[in-house]
């Protein structure tokens, strides 16, 4: 059903509403507000795929830029928006910001979705643009690690599958990659090319 069609009832009880007290003629209102909070969003055209998401719309520009530019980050974010996961990336600051960017142990299930959240640095002095689509993609490849496995649901099984996969990270809690360093060094060399 269109929106239009949804919200065209409720916007003429506002406009033909004879109740003199304004707290009757804001009910209405209400209920058009949360019938735009119940329907599904509907992605803009040219957004990354749908289980690769961001608030942030310099985060959306990065990950455009990347599929765009980067074959190989084009094909992190096809096997993601193949899988069951959700995975948002934002910028924050990882470790006390002793690293540049993280898979956040913390996985939360629902619906036969896997949610996850990658974060990585916006400080620009501490890597070039490049470097950080770069950045991105390594963090991409760690989700990817998470939702090829899955009987990874929470966050004991997620450090079960790293101490199995990864190599402790030295002097923090964590694990790094082959792979993820793989498709960081990858992605840099065709975002040398582009």
């Amino acid at each position: 059903m269109a929106l239009s069609a949804l919200l065209r009832p409720m916007v003429r009880v506002v406009a033909e509403s004879a109740c003199p007290r304004p707290s009757c003629r804001r009910m209405p209102r209400v209920g058009i507000v949360i019938a735009m909070l119940c329907l599904p969003p509907t992605p803009a055209t040219g957004d990354p795929p749908p289980r690769v998401r961001s608030t942030d719309a310099a985060m959306i520009t990065l990950l455009r830029e990347g599929e765009r530019r980067s074959k190989t980050f084009g094909d992190l974010l096809e096997a993601i928006g193949r899988s069951n996961g959700i995975v948002y990336v934002e910028f924050g600051v990882c470790a006390f910001g002793h690293l540049d960017g993280c898979l956040l142990p913390f996985i939360e299930s629902t619906h036969g979705d896997r949610y996850l959240r990658v974060i990585v640095t916006s400080d620009k002095t501490r890597r070039g643009h490049d470097r950080l689509l770069a950045l991105i993609a390594h963090e991409l490849q760690h989700a990817i690690e998470v939702l090829e496995h899955p009987e990874v649901v929470d966050q004991a099984s997620m450090d079960s599958m790293y101490r199995r996969l990864g190599i402790p990270l030295t002097g923090r809690q964590g694990y790094e990659t082959s792979g993820a360093h793989r498709v960081e060094d990858a992605v840099l060399r065709e975002l040398s090319r582009s």
